[in-house]
């Protein structure tokens, strides 16, 4: 069955998000347009929206510039939202009042209440509902859950995530909401939990309890417009730096993740360890957005032969050293990885195959409320 999407948020912009990471694969031509069809289009005015339609290949007459006349629209079957963050609730529930199955970017909503709320929803209506985390989709990443779950790594003892960010110093104009703390879209919020989402899920873990520390290392932020020029530099009101430690359930074992935005002196980079106590991995990366461009995967085992008996008896200091493992590439060849998400709705897969639905995301908007928790109370916390 072809799946017919109407989407939110997608202009006549080939540089804007939705039309770069939701567009390219369902297009006529792409590799999923045997699955879905765009059949509407919506954007916060008729002329834009019209503009849009002609872009794209819809219909004028399925250009909205409200929500309720897409939720209106029999002949869409799925609402994708893809807009700011702060719009997200108002945009969705239109949707979920008329019972379509939805699809937002993460953050779900600008916060936990609103997030709690669409779920509340959705969960009534009786709808599908997902959440871009598309970091799970990834191939690497489905790799490392594979290998965590066969038992190759054995126990797992620790793990520890590296963020350098030298993108974030300055952001594009577009994205100057980011600087409202009200927004939703802090660098806790999304890059700080688009890598700790697809940990997590790689691990089959949740935080037990966790302690936070934040702080703002660069205290002004200047926007860049798209003429090159930039913008005077005015207060940054989000943490740009941040540490978290806790206690993973069901192992027990430690997680360490810090996250720094720096300037262009160090380079942005990605690197995750998870120490076992057969094997270990670590992925590494020249970007903090994992989400949309994945690290390499590298392995090391306990040197096996010889007398050494078990994995305790080895005398050789770091085993066998890191071997890059192969991943398969992507044939969707589709930025952001969004189209891996895409590809998983269309074949019906359950939530433990990748896909996140709302109730899920809520948890993760939980554990980001308890960060932030943390942060202020300066003490250990749980979200579950």
């Amino acid at each position: 069955m072809v799946i017919q999407l109407g989407i939110i948020g997608l202009s006549a912009d080939q540089s804007a998000w939705a039309s770069m990471a939701h567009v390219q694969a369902i297009k006529p031509g792409g590799p999923l347009a045997h699955q879905y069809k765009l059949t509407a289009l919506a954007t916060s005015k008729p002329e834009s929206a019209k503009a849009a339609a002609e872009f794209h290949g819809v219909p004028v007459e399925k250009a909205y510039s409200k929500p309720e006349d897409m939720a209106s629209d029999p002949d869409v079957d799925m609402v994708v939202v893809s807009v700011k963050v702060p719009m997200h609730k108002q945009l969705a529930m239109p949707a979920l009042h008329a019972k379509k199955n939805v699809f937002v970017e993460w953050p779900l909503g600008a916060n936990l209440a609103e997030a709690e709320e669409m779920a509340a929803l959705a969960k009534k209506q009786g709808v599908k509902t997902y959440v871009c985390l598309q970091a799970r989709c990834q191939p690497a990443f489905v790799k490392v859950k594979e290998l965590v779950a066969s038992g190759a790594l054995g126990r797992i003892i620790s793990t520890t995530v590296l963020g350098i960010d030298s993108s974030m110093i300055h952001l594009p104009e577009k994205a100057r909401y980011i600087n409202d703390p009200d927004s939703g879209a802090s660098m806790l919020s999304v890059p700080v939990t688009h890598a700790l989402d697809v940990v997590l899920h790689a691990l089959a873990s949740e935080f037990s309890s966790l302690s936070a520390t934040s702080t703002i290392t660069h205290p002004t932020i200047a926007f860049n417009s798209p003429r090159g020029s930039k913008s005077a530099p005015e207060p940054r009101t989000g943490a740009d730096n941040v540490a978290i430690t806790g206690i993973l359930t069901p192992s027990g074992a430690p997680l360490s993740l810090h996250y720094l935005v720096a300037t262009a002196a160090t380079p942005s980079t990605f690197q995750w360890t998870i120490c076992g106590e057969k094997a270990s991995l670590r992925m590494e990366g020249a970007s903090f957005a994992v989400q949309m461009m994945p690290p390499k995967l590298f392995m090391a085992e306990v040197p096996r032969g010889g007398e050494q008996k078990g994995i305790y008896d080895s005398t050789e200091e770091g085993g066998a050293g890191w071997k890059e493992i192969e991943v398969p590439v992507s044939g969707l060849g589709v930025f952001g990885g969004v189209a891996e998400v895409y590809e998983k709705i269309a074949e019906g897969k359950a939530e433990a195959e990748g896909l996140v639905g709302f109730e899920e995301a809520v948890v993760r908007h939980r554990m980001v409320e308890a960060v932030e928790r943390s942060v202020r109370e300066g003490r250990r916390v749980s979200y579950l």
